[in-house]
């Protein structure tokens, strides 16, 4: 694959598993881990989106545009209904795409990319999800709310967790509600908005998914585990990956699970019936995804991670795609979650093409998360040498010295 994971989705029958990667790849596997198709569109803002039945792929991509693809990788249309997306979600067939951007609205595009409806929320969202049926959309923002909206763009409830909202999912009909949240915990809520069960792990969680029926729920972790959890939060099993779990994926009764990763691979499971243990798909070499070839034990019991000492660091930039520098040391790109970080203060820096470097001192502290967030600036178009506007005023700079040297020389002569 090249490129990390920063971004995975499945079809409900388990499939289609469609994965993006910080390269600017979007990649469509089938079950066996075969790639159908990938599509390269430049930048990408760490949304994607499967169809319920897998014949709609949606992507985000930097500066606000969306492209809606077809099963077959053919490209449907490109929209750039606001500023950077910052989730995504796709209903049954791909009638309905619902969007989070970082202008602090809610959209619900149709099939032909027209805005049906948006709502302005105010805050900063981070996350969206969509039922089946189209009829309900989960966002997720930085202000620490999980809130569902109608399909007329009517806000139904909020809740407030005790830590930013990074990811939420959604069951088909609409009736359970997941969340994943820098106060290190995962939240069930049902339709209703009343709280079912939350766990909590010792380091924020990354990413989570709902299966379509509400029965299972998939955690990727910071520490590199991915884990299973039942209808009351109990955790039925886990395993560590070898890189951070930043995105994962379910099947319709959660028995196809798939989770992306920071060290480039795609690993999926399949759950055979309780008397079998699981199984995993087989493997690809890289470029190509990697899949675990190894057939998994029975089940152990699980122990809780062993907590990374230091704070954690999470960097955000809007656009994303920055290089994060902290203390000389190259950290990845933004978005970016930075674990086990001294107390105390740090240099950081964000580069990206076409912008000014900014350089900053942050904070962080013992325990809990410091989040920052850079607005980058454009670099001045005639800061650039190849362009018409640095020629020009070059060329005005040496019209001036030549003026000033030629009335000097007569100057001299009249005297």
């Amino acid at each position: 694959m090249g490129g990390r994971v920063i971004g995975i989705a499945m079809s409900e029958d388990g499939t289609r598993i469609a994965t993006i990667s910080d390269d600017s790849k979007l990649t469509l596997l089938d079950s066996s881990g075969k790639t159908l198709w990938a599509y390269l569109p430049g930048p990408l803002s760490g949304a994607v989106a499967v169809a319920p039945d897998g014949s709609r792929v949606a992507v985000g991509i930097a500066g606000g545009s969306v492209s809606l693809l077809g099963g077959d990788g053919s490209l449907l249309w490109t929209r750039t209904p606001g500023l950077d997306v910052t989730g995504l979600g796709v209903s049954g067939g791909g009638d309905r795409i619902a969007i989070t951007s970082t202008d602090q609205t809610v959209r619900l595009l149709g099939s032909d990319g027209a805005v049906l409806w948006s709502y302005v929320s105010g805050i900063g969202l981070t996350a969206a999800a969509i039922s089946a049926d189209g009829r309900r959309v989960a966002c997720g923002s930085r202000d620490n709310h999980i809130t569902l909206l109608d399909e007329g763009g009517g806000r139904l409830w909020s809740y407030d967790t005790n830590g930013a909202v990074r990811q939420v999912g959604i069951s088909s009909d609409g009736s359970f509600i997941a969340a994943a949240c820098l106060d290190n915990g995962i939240y069930l809520l049902d339709g209703k908005g009343n709280l079912v069960w939350k766990k909590f792990f010792s380091l924020p969680p990354l990413s989570v998914a709902i299966s379509p029926d509400g029965s299972v729920v998939a955690v990727g972790g910071l520490d590199d585990t991915l884990t299973l959890l039942d209808e009351r939060g109990t955790t039925s099993w886990s395993r560590v990956l070898g890189g951070a779990v930043n995105g994962v994926a379910l099947s319709s009764h959660g028995d196809s699970v798939a989770a992306g990763t920071s060290n480039s691979q795609v690993i999926a499971y399949t759950f055979l019936p309780p008397t079998t243990p699981p199984t995993t798909l087989p493997t690809t070499t890289i470029p190509q995804p990697v899949f675990n070839a190894t057939p998994l034990p029975p089940m152990p019991a699980t122990t809780p991670p062993t907590p990374v000492p230091g704070g954690i660091l999470e960097v955000l930039s809007v656009p994303p795609g920055a290089g994060v520098s902290l203390d000389g040391v190259d950290r990845g790109t933004t978005p970016a979650t930075l674990a086990g970080i001294e107390a105390g203060p740090h240099a950081l820096s964000l580069r990206l093409e076409g912008y000014d470097e900014r350089q900053l001192e942050v904070t962080v502290g013992t325990s809990g998360t410091t989040t920052v967030t850079v607005n980058l600036t454009p670099s001045a178009p005639f800061m650039d040498r190849g362009s018409p506007y640095f020629l020009l005023v070059l060329a005005g700079i040496l019209g001036g010295l030549a003026a000033l040297v030629v009335a000097g020389i007569y100057f001299f002569r009249k005297r």
